[in-house]
């Protein structure tokens, strides 16, 4: 079987295992997650941090991005301009009114200011502990990461439920690696040598 279809295979089990997890985690999954960040990460004032808004039942980072903008960090979120190109981020505040894209994924107005983060919270079906994650398919955060990482240091902290955690994700040349993850068990990183 060839990578693509063995990555195919996973995502279609990783959808529904990733159904069931985030209906046994319920509303304590979001202040968990606040906890573990700021127990492990500082951001300053002013710094930028991009995050996402959940479809699909993907962990919750609304609260987070709620606490980090109460503390002045610059929120932003994803923006898909087009396909087989990397990430755009917008800012975005609480409260902010969000647009369907057209891959049908609240996006922040074009009205928004773009910005370029330092700090990434990365959705996903699967990781495992080399910090590799198998994401949907389109290949945007590897395009984004890639970019980003060419130009400057930036963190890459997947979101999960811990029994997103599989032996090992099918994996290309191409394929970004995470430097950790967060999930209701606390906050993992992943040696990258």
């Amino acid at each position: 079987m060839d990578i693509d279809s063995q990555k195919d295979l996973m995502r279609e089990a990783a959808r529904l295992r990733r159904r069931d997890l985030a209906k046994s985690a319920g509303l304590g999954f979001g202040g968990a997650l606040v906890d573990f960040f700021f127990a492990d990460f500082d951001l300053a004032a002013g710094s930028k941090i991009a995050g996402y808004w959940p479809i699909t039942r993907e962990a919750d980072v609304k609260p987070l991005l709620g606490k980090l903008a109460e503390k002045s960090v610059i929120c932003l979120l994803p923006v898909v301009i087009a396909r087989d190109t990397a990430l755009v981020f917008r800012e975005w505040q609480p409260g902010d009114e969000l647009a369907p894209s057209d891959l049908d994924i609240p996006e922040p107005t074009i009205d928004k200011s773009v910005g370029i983060p330092e700090f990434l919270l990365v959705p996903l079906l699967a990781f495992d502990r080399q910090g590799y994650r198998l994401g949907y398919g389109g290949g945007y955060y590897d395009r984004t990461l890639q970019d980003l990482r060419a130009t400057r240091d930036i963190t890459a902290i997947g979101i999960a439920y811990q029994g997103q955690e599989v032996d090992s994700v099918p994996h290309e040349s191409f394929d970004q690696r995470l430097d950790g993850v967060i999930t209701e068990a606390g906050v993992t990183r992943f040696n990258q040598n």
